[in-house]
Parts: structure tokens; C-alpha cells; sequence
């Protein structure tokens, strides 16, 4: 097993891991979850899955599956985890194959799949719409694994998107804790690279009255460096010197007290202090660490700290930065530009098969399916070199039935996506994604038309549907407070996939309310029987309101507020504060779930001039 993990690739791994955590979401049952996980991987992975030893296939494929399963949190199920079966010897192995478990996956041998550090959510959010983070439980995820998504996205140049995640996970009315200190210093440097100072410095001066000292001395630190870099160094000292009797043992504080002796050349101290910070930074633990070398470096030779200086130009917050600036290759730009001018016709490439009220499967036709497997071959492997390497461009432009394909649009929407993270001056980015998901919708309403079957469902749980699902649902995002926005939401919520994988439906009932179709709005809320979200409960009383049924709409409140009733106290208050998460612990019904409804939906109800009765009715039910 050693030998072939060794020669798998970062590509095969990703496919192996994104398959999974889809599976996971798409299906509560771990048996029937796994078995499409098999069909899946022997279908994309094929090439990888050779490589393996004979008779590996299935009991590797089930430890990375179980690992998943088990670090997966469920967006639709509150973001918690879900535990996969028990292995046990002589019961029949939880993958389904009927064999015993100890002749099946739970053998003797090695574990095929070490999972120590493996993390998962940067997939689960994926699944997300942006525009749903703040509505995120963070209490429910590890803030130190939502950090290293925000990262990792930023290296893949998805800078805005990692912004606004960390921006939720950090909001104001968090719990905030140690653990959160990566989160923040990242938060601080998208905001210091996005030139939003005061974005940067109101998060700081907030958490300098946070009550952990850990994260509250990290805050102090970073106010010494605003203050230095303002060039009020007595200031700056003394928030140092709060920062170090906060977190004596913070290693940053190393970087932070030579910089800022360095600035006021202050030479024969930077070297003092940096033979100190080597010495306690060693019997730390940090023996051959890189700013353990540095501080070993600059005790023997200040001049040493011409590197750190030079990278930071006098600001200790970019010193060590090895950011990657992406590059544009000449004319790739207008390149793609010329290219969405141009776009075919949309045309039904893919075959459906129907079964009942379902479509099934979106499978692309032999040619379609032969473009997609080509563009495999020259779409990029590195989200950075998407546009250095635009071998990708002109195979597009010789390859006119690629515009056919969901996922080709939604790998070009990634591109584009990446020129709109890199922030250019003109707004053509922007431009591009309207023209392409604009054409995405066509090519998806062709293909259904095209066959005459418009009007039944095309489920997410086929991951062959998903792209073009993921399309339609970012298209909504972009047409979000225009009058595309609710005839998309209506097809997606009411024909396409009314189980609502997404969340959709709450949304609906809001903008039917806004539009002044009340009657649509509480059909919306019928089609879903016992739902307790808060957004068809509380749409359901503004639907009655609008439509005069008063009497019913009072009944409605007084279920709504019987199963919510946070989320009337906060609809109503002139100025609530976002509540506090308890660590680890978000429940339906919770003030972190009042406090997104008020802030989502409350211009809804104050639009439809419906505030005043609801506060009056309220008033009645005490």
C-alpha cells in the first residue's frame, strides 16, 4: 500500500477526498453512501485504482470513505458529524459486500489510510453559497481548521470568498478563544493586503477587550505594529510590553520586538534581545525552527536582518511573507473575453434517464464526453498557473462544443473567479461571470427542453447533476435583488430540487413575500410539512399577513414562537446584540439562529410594512 500512495498525485487524492465528502452529504445511510462512492472513484479514478495491489481496492476506498464520513459536518443537519458503523469481526463488513468484516475491510493488515491532521471542510463548504457563511454555527466547527481553509483558499487565489468565512467565524458576539488566533492574524493580513485599514484596526481594538488573554495578547501585538507603522513609537511600546505580559511565550513577539528595535535603529539591543528571544525560544521547543535560525542568525550579525527588513519594509506584518503573485499571461484576458463574446448557441449535449418524477443523471453524449476527458488533459492542476499557462484558452478556442459542458463553464467560472480575486482595475471580471452563467442556465434549460422533459426534478443527489446545479445556484447569487432572482429560485426550489439540498426554500418564501406574492409564499411553505427552519415558520406568519388572514397569521406566530422563540425577540428589537456561541454547542433555536434570520429577513418585513403588526401581535400573545 506504501508503494502506491507513493505514486498518487495531489490531483487523485482531491478526487478521492471532494467524491467522498459529496457522497457523505448526498446520502444518510453509510452503506448506500459508500456503494455510490465505489461507482464514482471507479468511474473518475480509474487510472489510480490500476495501480493499486491486487485486492486493495475496496478496503482502501472504505478507510478513506469512513474517515470522511466520520470529519464530515452536515450543513443540513445542524453541522454536526455523523459516527460511521461499528467494525465488528463477525458481523457482515459495513461496506456491503457480504462478506464478514474481519475477511473484509476490517482485516488484519495495515491501516490503508493514514488520517491523522486529514481535514475535510474546505470541501463541505464548497457546497455552501457564500452568501449563507454568516449563517454558518462556527461554534460547531474547529476555528483552527477553518483557518487553514481560509488559507489554503487564499493560495488558491479565492481570497474574497476566505474573507468573508473568516469574517463570520470572527464576528462580533463569538465565542473567541486561543484557538482562534491563527483566524484572526489571517483576517488582518487579507484586510492589510485589500488595503482596508480600518477594517483591520476595528477587528484589532475589538479584540483587545476579548477575554481570553491569549488571543486578547495577539490583538496587543498587532496594535504595537499599527502603531509603529504610524510612526508613534511610545505607544507602540506600550502595547508591546501589554501584548508580552499577556503572552509572554508567543513566538510572533520575537519577530515583533527586533523589527521594532531595528526601525529605530536601535542596532546593539536588536542584537541583545534577538540572543534572548534564541535562548527562550529553543527551551521552548522550537530547536531548528525558522525564527529560532533567524533570532541565532541576528545575535551573531544584525546585519542579518537586512532580509527581514527589506521583505517587510518597515512593517513586521508582511516580513517572512513568501506570497505568490499570480501572473497574467499577455492578452489571456481579452483572449477570454473574445471568447464569451462569441459563444455558441446553447445545444443538449446529455442524455437523461428518466425514472418516475426524476430525470436521473445528466450523462454527457460520446462526443461531449470525449471533449471533457481532452479538457482533463490541459485544464491546469495548480490554481496559481491558471493564468500563466493558458494552453487552456486556445484549446478552447478550437474546441466550440466545450461550451457545452457543466463542467468545463464551471472550471472557466473558477478561472474567472481568480481574475476577480486578483482585484484588476475594470469590472471586466464581473462582466465575464454574468455573460457565462448567464449562458450556463441556457445550456441547462436547452438540455431539458431539448427532450421535453421540463418541469421534472434534476436531484443533487446524482453528482453528475451538480455542477450545473452549483451554476444555476451561483447565477441566483449574481442576479440576487433583481427580477431574474425569483423565477431561478422558483425553478430550482420548486421543480429542480425540491428537497432543497441548500436551503433555497427559506429564501423563496422571502421573495415572494418581497414581490407581493403572499399566495406563492405559503404554498412554498406547505410543500415542506414540520419544517422548523425559521425562515418557512416566520415566512409563513408574513405570507398570512399579506394576504389578510390575520386571525391565521396570529395562529402562525404563536406556533413560530412556540418552536422559536428567539427569533421574534430578535426580529423585533430595535438594537440587538449578536449573541454569545457556547464553544461547541449550536441549537436549533438558538440566539446565533434568531440573530441570521433578523439579519437576512427583517428588511423583507419592513418592506411589506409588516413590522407593526407583528410587533403588535406580539404584544397581544404576553
Amino acid at each position: 500500500m506504501t508503494d502506491a500512495r507513493s505514486e498518487e498525485s495531489p490531483h487523485d487524492l482531491d478526487t478521492l477526498l471532494r467524491i467522498a465528502v459529496q457522497e457523505s452529504l448526498a446520502q444518510p445511510d453509510f452503506t448506500l453512501a459508500f456503494a455510490s462512492y465505489l461507482d464514482e472513484i471507479r468511474e473518475q479514478c480509474a487510472r489510480f485504482l490500476e495501480r493499486l495491489p491486487e485486492d486493495t481496492e475496496r478496503p482502501l476506498a472504505f478507510a478513506i470513505f469512513r474517515e470522511v464520513w466520520q470529519r464530515t459536518a452536515r450543513p443540513d443537519d445542524g453541522w454536526q458529524r455523523s459516527s460511521p458503523p461499528r467494525l465488528e469481526r463477525n458481523a457482515p463488513c459495513p461496506c456491503g459486500s457480504g462478506a464478514r468484516t474481519r475477511d473484509c475491510c476490517g482485516g488484519d493488515g495495515p491501516v490503508p489510510f493514514p488520517a491523522e491532521g486529514l481535514s475535510v471542510l474546505g470541501y463541505v463548504l464548497e457546497t455552501v453559497p457564500v452568501s449563507r457563511y454568516a449563517a454558518i454555527p462556527f461554534g460547531q466547527l474547529d476555528p483552527e481548521e477553518v483557518a487553514h481553509v481560509a488559507n489554503q483558499w487564499q493560495e488558491e487565489g479565492r481570497v474574497e470568498v476566505a474573507t468573508l468565512l473568516l469574517e463570520g467565524l470572527l464576528a462580533p458576539g463569538q465565542h473567541l478563544g486561543r484557538h482562534h488566533e491563527w483566524a484572526f492574524d489571517t483576517l488582518c493580513n487579507f484586510y492589510m493586503d485589500a488595503g482596508r485599514e480600518a477594517d483591520r484596526q476595528a477587528l484589532v481594538e475589538r479584540l483587545l477587550d476579548t477575554p481570553d488573554t491569549h488571543l486578547q495578547g495577539a490583538a496587543w501585538q498587532r496594535q504595537a505594529t499599527v502603531l509603529a507603522d504610524r510612526g508613534d513609537r511610545k505607544s507602540a511600546w506600550k502595547a508591546f510590553e501589554k501584548a508580552m505580559r499577556l503572552a509572554p511565550d508567543n513566538p510572533a513577539l520575537a519577530h515583533l520586538e527586533i523589527v521594532m528595535l531595528a526601525n529605530e535603529n536601535r542596532l546593539d539591543e536588536v542584537q541583545e534581545r534577538a540572543a534572548f528571544w534564541a535562548h527562550k525560544l529553543r527551551r521552548a521547543g522550537l530547536e531548528g525552527e525558522a525564527i529560532t535560525d533567524l533570532m541565532d542568525a541576528v545575535a551573531e550579525d544584525p546585519a542579518a536582518l537586512d532580509r527581514l527588513m527589506d521583505a517587510s519594509d518597515g512593517a513586521f506584518e508582511e516580513a517572512f511573507d513568501d506570497g505568490y503573485e499570480v501572473e497574467i499571461a499577455p492578452g489571456a484576458v481579452a483572449a477570454l473575453q473574445a471568447l464569451i463574446d462569441e459563444l455558441p448557441a446553447p445545444a443538449s449535449q446529455y442524455r437523461l434517464k428518466p425514472s418516475g418524477d426524476a430525470l436521473g443523471p445528466l450523462e454527457p453524449k460520446p462526443a461531449l464526453k470525449a471533449v471533457e476527458a481532452e479538457w482533463a488533459t490541459v485544464a491546469w492542476d495548480d490554481p496559481d498557473e491558471i493564468w500563466e499557462d493558458t494552453e487552456w484558452l486556445s484549446w478552447l478556442a478550437d474546441t466550440p462544443l466545450a461550451w457545452q459542458s457543466f463542467d468545463i463553464l464551471e472550471a472557466v467560472l473558477e478561472a474567472i473567479t481568480e481574475l476577480q480575486a486578483l482585484d484588476l482595475e475594470d469590472d471586466a471580471p464581473y462582466d465575464l461571470e454574468d455573460v457565462l452563467l448567464t449562458h450556463a442556465v441556457a445550456v441547462l434549460r436547452r438540455v431539458l427542453t431539448g427532450k421535453q422533459e421540463f418541469g421534472r426534478l434534476l436531484e443533487w443527489g446524482w453528482h453528475q447533476n451538480r455542477p450545473a446545479l452549483r451554476l444555476l445556484m451561483a447565477h441566483i447569487d449574481a442576479v440576487s435583488g433583481t427580477a431574474d432572482e425569483l423565477p431561478l429560485l422558483r425553478w430550482l426550489v420548486l421543480t429542480l430540487n425540491p428537497n432543497d439540498n441548500t436551503g433555497h426554500r427559506e429564501r423563496l418564501v422571502h421573495a415572494c413575500c418581497a414581490a407581493g406574492q403572499a399566495a406563492e409564499a405559503l404554498d412554498v411553505c406547505d410543500r415542506y410539512p414540520g419544517d422548523c427552519l425559521p425562515g418557512i415558520l416566520y415566512g409563513r406568519v408574513l405570507a398570512l399577513f399579506l394576504l389578510g388572514r390575520h386571525d391565521d397569521a396570529r395562529d402562525a406566530l404563536a406556533a413560530a414562537a412556540k418552536h422559536l422563540p428567539k427569533v421574534l425577540r430578535t426580529l423585533l428589537a430595535k438594537r440587538p446584540r449578536q449573541p454569545d456561541l457556547t464553544p461547541g454547542v449550536i441549537r436549533h433555536g438558538g440566539a446565533d439562529q434568531a440573530w441570521v434570520y433578523r439579519a437576512e429577513y427583517l428588511p423583507v418585513w419592513t418592506d411589506c410594512d409588516a413590522i407593526d403588526w407583528l410587533r403588535q401581535a406580539a404584544s397581544e400573545r404576553r
